[in-house]
């Protein structure tokens, strides 16, 4: 089994070994080395294959940028915090410019979405938090097809 691990990594690590050398630097196996060397390059290879930096991706972790779709959902959530009770007023009323500004963000055309927003607000309000208004939101969203 050892003998099968043993040729598994040195193959996956020759692969990364000839990875350009202004390669991602992202992921767990740079944390262990940073070294350019054909031994560090290996280990980071092997490092990066069994414990891949797609966590560090999403999360802006290990070394690595927030992916750009991660970034792109988050964007409702900021607006949504920083906002939050003007937004209330305003999904209220089924007007205003912090809804149209929250509106651009799902991706959504003013209007329509404000009065769909207004029009669960009894559902909406029952939520405590932003994050609340915002998984609604986008549950509207994609019922009117908003492209964000």
């Amino acid at each position: 089994m050892f003998k099968y691990v043993l040729i598994a990594s040195l193959v996956l690590g020759s692969a990364a070994a000839f990875a350009e050398s202004d390669s991602d630097s992202c992921g767990l196996g740079w944390q262990v080395t940073k070294k350019k060397t054909f031994s560090a390059t290996t280990t980071r290879g092997t490092t990066n294959s069994v414990v891949p930096p797609t966590f560090g991706m999403t999360s802006g972790t290990i070394g690595c940028a927030q992916h750009s779709l991660v970034k792109a959902d988050m964007k409702p959530l900021h607006y949504a915090d920083a906002n939050y009770e003007n937004l209330m007023t305003e999904i209220a009323q089924g007007q205003g410019e912090y809804l149209a500004g929250f509106a651009a963000t799902l991706g959504c055309s003013s209007a329509e979405f404000s009065s769909a927003l207004q029009s669960n607000f009894g559902d909406i309000v029952e939520g405590k938090t932003p994050a609340d208004l915002v998984k609604k939101a986008q549950t509207i969203a994609s019922s009117l097809n908003c492209q964000a």
